[in-house]
């Protein structure tokens, strides 16, 4: 009876492993954001990360990809080094003629990791969510401790 029971229960679970497989890259017709973008500082801080969100599309799932993951590195890099903002206004005759506002942001952004990544080929777009941890583990973790408590 036990040999029964126990070739029953292997039974179910051999056939319920495969829709237990989890992928990193998935192929859904629609999603919608299930990443959650921590962008704020003092959220960053609290959680002891970084976490991002970049959307893209193009021709084939790699291009998708790409311009997803390129635009999540982006976010990271504006956050990390912050923003460049340069304004040029046309004042003439007492009225604004015309605004120019440029931005630009340039840096390094190192460690970071994918927590995720979408593609739907319905629509050629892909979602990429990555993230930057601020500890990482070395002696200035442990003294930043020590500061802090």
């Amino acid at each position: 009876m036990k040999r029964l029971h126990s070739f029953i229960i292997a039974l179910l679970l051999i056939t319920a492993l495969p829709a237990c497989k989890k992928n990193t890259v998935s192929t859904i017709p629609e999603f919608s954001t299930s990443y959650i973008e921590v962008s704020n500082k003092k959220e960053a801080f609290d959680k002891g990360y970084f976490q991002v969100v970049g959307r893209g599309n193009g021709e084939s799932k790699s291009m998708a990809l790409l311009a997803a993951r390129s635009v999540a590195q982006a976010r990271l890099v504006e956050i990390v080094e912050g923003i460049e903002v340069e304004r040029n206004t046309l004042v003439k005759e007492g009225k604004v003629q015309g605004d120019i506002i440029q931005t630009k942001a340039k840096g390094v952004v190192k460690f970071s990791s994918l927590c995720g990544e979408q593609y739907n080929p319905a629509t050629g777009n892909a979602e990429v969510c990555l993230r930057l941890p601020l500890k990482t583990g070395g002696l200035g973790d442990l003294v930043e401790d020590l500061i802090v408590k």
